[in-house]
């Protein structure tokens, strides 16, 4: 089992404002965009080989929890499988990923 990390916030915002923001991200390939059965979105992203890492692979899951509510669920794995130290890059990605989307905007952390 490879090396992951993961998170999950409740954001007070409109699920498509963070969609549009995820799509416009720099740095990250989206590779799918695919729609949910909690009327969310689920992108499959990766990012690519470093000097600490062979490459990660990235899920973003966002959907409403309410009418002004979206939870965004974020998870890095590293791309090879064997890889059980990943120098904290998963970590990095899950913050990265969250800092962008979330800048500016009001978080739950731990509902």
């Amino acid at each position: 089992m490879g090396a992951k990390a993961s998170d999950r916030v409740l954001v007070t915002c409109h699920l498509m404002y963070l969609v549009d923001r995820l799509r416009n991200i720099q740095g990250y390939r989206i590779v799918k965009e695919i729609p949910d059965d909690k009327n969310g979105v689920i992108f499959e992203m990766s990012h690519d080989m470093s000097f600490s890492s062979w490459g990660e692979n990235i899920t973003v899951e966002m959907y409403p929890f309410n009418e002004t509510q979206t939870v965004v669920e974020v998870l890095s794995k590293c791309s090879l499988p064997t890889q059980v130290f990943d120098m904290g890059q998963n970590k990095n990605n899950v913050t990265d990923i969250l800092s962008y989307l979330l800048l500016g905007l009001q978080v739950q952390k731990g509902y």
